[in-house]
């Protein structure tokens, strides 16, 4: 089962494929390294101790959301073995940051490249700290994000407009421990009699 600790296995499996990937791909000289980044991050870009560093590929969860489209067959199984079972999706922001605009540009590129051939992680592509079952999967899709929403994101920022390709990673479950099994519940009734006047 998918534990608690899933929805960061999900993120540190992401980054993960993405330097395995760029290592592949450009296997001398200067290439992004990706790194799994929150919003005080994009205020510490490139300086001592950040955790963004040129070149980087970031990995932004932005929000999470229920999968209304597996909830209620999910909901219908828990009621049957009682292990309550939460799917979830994660959006997720993918933005590159260099000192040049052209190697942004590349390095989103590559991406972008990565994640449409790899999406389907499952096996060892998964970290392992999600406790996975065999069999699971995430699926690592591109999400359709508003101009709007986008900008509304980046408000909440004090760094500026970044360029940033939306994906949603999908279907995380999240499983709880088993309920315990209840009892046999009777009904008794007394008689009762009609008082008629």
């Amino acid at each position: 089962m998918a534990g608690y600790r899933a929805l960061a296995a999900v993120g540190r499996s992401v980054v993960a494929l993405l330097d395995r990937r760029f290592a592949e791909r450009i296997p001398v000289g200067r290439r992004p390294e990706a790194v799994l980044a929150g919003p005080l991050d994009f205020e510490k870009v490139d300086t001592p101790g950040a955790v963004i560093r040129h070149p980087a590929v970031s990995v932004y969860c932005y929000r999470l959301s229920i999968d209304k489209e597996t909830r209620p067959g999910w909901s219908a199984v828990a009621a049957r073995d009682g292990v309550p079972r939460l799917p979830l999706r994660m959006h997720l922001m993918v933005a590159a940051w260099d000192q040049y605009v052209e190697a942004e540009l590349e390095w989103s590129g590559l991406a972008a490249q990565v994640l449409e051939s790899d999406s389907i992680l499952t096996g060892p592509l998964l970290d392992p700290t999600g406790d996975w079952e065999a069999g699971d999967m995430i699926q690592l899709v591109a999400d359709e994000l508003a101009m709007d929403s986008l900008s509304e994101a980046f408000q909440a920022f004090t760094t500026e407009y970044r360029l940033c390709l939306p994906y949603l990673a999908r279907v995380i479950r999240i499983e709880g421990p088993a309920q315990g099994a209840s009892g046999q519940v009777a009904t008794v009734a007394a008689g009762v009699s009609e008082v008629r006047r």
